[in-house]
């Protein structure tokens, strides 16, 4: 039985309270009424088990040790439910009663709770030191010490007492304090009552103390076993797996980590389950919520700050907030790496996102040009061979690619980047935005804010491609409604779905509701399957369960009762929301046009308020969306055109210095090298003139060489770095040669002097020029062997350069390796196979990641029956192939099949 379909909170909570009232009982009732009394067979009806009466007996047992069964599970599950603790008992048919008591509380919260709606819950820190609770015994007499406590939301006296005095059954004593006191709201405490969030109750004055806030741990002896620390802490070995599973992967002392229950070493600190044999034996529990309760002394007065650090653990101690103000911080667990102030991105067109985003739009470039090499067909041999124009990059993007290879000087190639990308953890937390210069975060489990105001829109983006960048293995969902969707990134966001994992559209708001209900219930479910306490442990424990980090993005402006709801019951399931409009259980937050948070309300308030958040505007939005899309595979439009540089004419005189761009980049002076790797911007210089040979203006080179100075300075830096070239140049040269400038000026374009220096990537665009006018095979061939000759590698190995990748590195390689399977398909045809081998290896190797290269090497190679070497380029294709988690083409698997087709002899040519 299901309720998804029944997304009213109401209709929810009556199917499923309809549905066990009829298990409970109707099952009883329909016994009794028409089975009873039940005729018990004789011995003599036993000895023939075929007869009615003992089949009809057998039945009516089964059928009353099943509801038996049954009501002892919604029993456990209830126990369970009202003391907000999951259950350790596994029956028959429990999982159906979790099913239907879940349907009921997510519908409408128990009436024992505290409402949500009243205040809102936050992630607060506990505030008890040492010195706190009280004062001197001698000074306690003739009256009762207590501490007081502010009510939270879906507080009970028993969880209260559980966890601020370590046993449930003491809410007696809690009663005992409180018994006929007028409370905050003005009405008097009674046993039997609600409890009001906001209302201050008094506790025994050991409440909150470090043995019932801090976790105990066990430091490691030499010889000691997980079974023994269980036995000596827990009452029992065999839960030494609660043990472990608290501390699978911390790090311990010496930087090792528990991995193995049987690997103990001497010195490592283990966290133990909050209750075990010191405490009645009674289960662990291990929640992580968005509450913490908020703890003063009654000792104190309300403006008095203890001047020690709070026994939690927590930087500083905090003051308790007014009932219903209670100032909050973002759930710290599990915790979240903290970047630098300077770990921010500022776009050129308006946007401002973090590094780590910057890093996820690179690895989809990255991915883009991947995909894109690995598809390109092998060009026919009367195809014309040019260097085409790069696809042009939005300035925001291209502004992420550069701030990502600034933090990461040692720039991986493409294939590098991508494979150590993959991961399969979710993300936990949502980068929020910066306040004073450092980092905010929130938990996205339970988050529920709303932002509104002249920048809600752009944030909501930031935080939605933020999550989408990550959404790869099925670490994170995003749910939109498309009219939501399509306004804040708009038309085409539908048609990019196939190719934005984790991104899934919805018609209406009900709809994604429905869904995130459908994922709270399953997710009990699996937890419970596991016994788990919350998703981050379950993902510990098994991290091949798909569980993603899911987000609803959605409008909502007056906000949605239910969904508020929803998100209350989630806050251990990893489902979160961030909505434009308002919350009234949640966070709202107002944001000006500089996307400042000016006001908020709610559990987060005190850590959003005067925050900046990051943002985006809709056509930076629209073109990191699309080149996430191509990173996945979209097919590319852009117009292919060529690029092939304006060649100066030969020069008729020999050139006294060479300089060599493809490959490791060298310059020699009539046969001496000349080093530049001291002179870094000179050589930068002299490689960007190579690659203009009509020149470019100061102010060209400028942007290029130093995009971030002032226009005066990078002048001077310019003329310095001119100098350093000519120097390094003249010091080689002969006596004769002395004269030259080797960079001349022409008005205001600054060019190489080609009469004085040879660049082999100039005679490689005269190559493929020369390919592409033969009128004769043989011209065409003798072309392509020069091309080929000067293929040693990509541009410039080694040197990393912002401006030379996505604008001429891969260009050029791309047209480099199409030129040597066409050669290798000219010989081929000829008949020269061991020099087309030669080819088609030459171009594996300068690009291993362009399958049309190795299949046609694979294809060869089978063809002359030398099927070992063809399956060892297979094995070298598959395994890079697998690494990027990509499949081979259509055509490359048919050339796979015929490699280990079956052959009766190898054909001989």
């Amino acid at each position: 039985m299901t309720m998804y379909g029944l997304r009213h909170p109401l209709l929810a909570r009556t199917a499923a309270g309809t549905a066990l009232t009829a298990l409970l009982a109707g099952i009883p009732a329909v016994l009794l009424i028409f089975f009873w009394p039940i005729d018990l067979p004789t011995l003599d009806d036993l000895a023939t088990p075929g007869e009615p009466i003992v089949i009809r007996t057998l039945l009516l047992a089964t059928v009353w040790i099943c509801w038996a069964l049954f009501a002892f599970a919604v029993t456990v599950e209830l126990v369970g439910t009202v003391r907000a603790q999951r259950s350790q008992v596994r029956l028959p048919f429990q999982r159906l009663a979790a099913y239907l008591i879940t349907t009921i509380t997510v519908a409408a919260t128990a009436p024992i709770a505290a409402p949500r709606a009243l205040i809102p819950a936050a992630a607060v820190t506990l505030d008890v030191s040492d010195h706190a609770p009280a004062a001197e015994p001698d000074q306690q007499e003739g009256r009762q010490p207590y501490v007081t406590y502010v009510v939270q939301p879906r507080d009970t006296l028993w969880t209260i007492a559980e966890q601020q005095l370590g046993d449930p059954m003491r809410y007696r004593d809690i009663i005992a304090l409180n018994q006929g006191r007028t409370l905050t709201d003005g009405q008097p405490f009674t046993r039997g009552e609600w409890l009001q969030p906001g209302c201050v109750l008094r506790l025994p004055a050991d409440a909150g103390k470090p043995e019932h806030a801090r976790p105990r741990t066990h430091t490691v002896a030499s010889g000691e076993t997980l079974w023994g620390i269980s036995e000596q802490h827990l009452g029992k070995g065999t839960r030494y797996k609660k043990i472990f599973k608290l501390n699978r992967g911390r790090p311990q002392p010496g930087g090792a980590r528990l991995t193995d229950p049987d690997v103990l070493e001497p010195g490592w600190r283990l966290i133990l389950p909050r209750h075990g044999h010191d405490a009645q034996k009674a289960k662990p529990v291990h929640r992580r919520t968005l509450t913490q309760h908020v703890i003063k002394t009654a000792l104190y007065p309300a403006d008095h700050h203890p001047a020690h650090p709070a026994t939690t653990g927590a930087s500083s101690p905090r003051p308790v907030a007014e009932p219903g103000s209670c100032r909050s911080t973002p759930s710290p667990a599990p915790p979240a790496p903290a970047p630098a102030a300077a770990d921010v991105v500022v776009l050129p067109q308006g946007g401002m996102m973090a590094l780590s985003f910057a890093s996820g739009v690179a690895v989809a470039l990255a991915a883009t040009r991947l995909h894109r090499r690995r598809r390109l067909p092998a060009p026919s041999i009367d195809e014309p061979i040019s260097v085409l124009t790069p696809e042009p990059q939005h300035p925001a993007v291209r502004a992420l690619e550069q701030a990502h290879r600034q933090a990461n000087p040692e720039t991986e190639p493409d294939f590098d980047l991508v494979s150590s990308a993959f991961e399969i953890d979710p993300p936990v937390t949502l980068k929020a935005g910066t306040r004073d210069d450092k980092p905010v975060y929130l938990t996205l489990s339970g988050l529920n804010l709303a932002l509104t105001g002249p920048g809600a829109d752009d944030c909501i983006r930031a935080t939605v491609l933020d999550l989408l960048t990550q959404a790869d293995a099925y670490r994170a969902d995003v749910i939109i409604p498309i009219p939501d969707a399509e306004r804040w990134f708009g038309d085409t966001i539908t048609t990019l779905i196939d190719h934005l994992p984790g991104l899934r559209l919805t018609t209406t708001l009900d709809e994604a509701i429905n869904h995130l209900e459908e994922q709270l219930l399953s997710r009990r479910v699996i937890l419970q399957d596991y016994e788990a306490d919350d998703i981050h442990q379950l993902r510990q424990a098994e991290p091949g369960e798909p569980l993603p980090a899911l987000l609803l993005a959605a409008s909502s402006p007056d906000g949605h009762p239910y969904l508020s709801n929803l998100l209350t019951m989630a806050t251990n399931l990893g489902i979160g929301a961030v909505l434009a409009g308002h919350s009234p259980s949640g966070t709202t937050c107002e944001l000006d046009q500089t996307h400042h948070i000016t006001e908020a309300t709610g559990p987060l308030a005190a850590d959003l308020r005067d925050a900046t958040l990051f943002h985006l505007p809709p056509e930076a939005a629209t073109s990191v969306l699309h080149t996430l899309a191509t990173g996945n595979g979209l097919p590319t439009d852009h117009p292919e055109q060529p690029a092939d540089l304006p060649i100066p004419s030969p020069s008729t005189t020999p050139q006294p210095v060479r300089f060599t761009l493809l490959g490791e980049p060298a310059i020699d002076v009539r046969g001496t090298p000349v080093d530049l790797s001291k002179r870094t911007k000179a050589l930068e210089l002299f490689v960007l003139l190579a690659l203009h040979p009509k020149g470019l203006d100061r102010e060209e080179i400028c942007e290029h060489l130093w995009p971030d100075l002032e226009e005066t300075l990078a002048g001077y830096r310019f003329h310095a770095a001119l100098k350093d070239l000519r120097i390094a140049l003249r010091d080689a040269s002969a006596p004769d040669d002395k004269k030259a400038h080797f960079i001349e000026r022409a008005g205001k374009t600054y060019r190489i002097e080609a009469q004085h220096i040879h660049i082999d990537l100039w005679t490689f665009h005269q190559a493929l020029a020369d390919a592409r006018t033969a009128t004769t095979e043989q011209a065409k061939l003798a072309a392509l062997e020069t091309a080929a000759t000067l293929c040693r590698g990509p541009l410039t190995r080694g040197l990393k350069y912002d401006w030379l990748d996505q604008d001429h590195r891969w260009p050029l390689t791309i047209a480099s390796v199409k030129a040597l399977l066409q050669l290798g398909a000219l010989h081929e045809r000829a008949g020269h196979h061991e020099r087309a081998l030669e080819t088609y290896d030459q171009a594996c190797a300068l690009d291993p990641d362009m399958e049309s290269a190795t299949r046609s090497a694979i294809r060869l190679l089978t063809t002359l029956g030398r099927t070992d070497e063809a399956r060892q380029h297979a094995r070298h294709l598959k395994t890079r192939l697998n690494a990027l988690g990509a499949t081979p083409s259509p055509e490359t698997q048919t050339v796979l099949q015929q490699l280990n087709a079956p052959r009766n002899a190898p054909r001989m040519l």
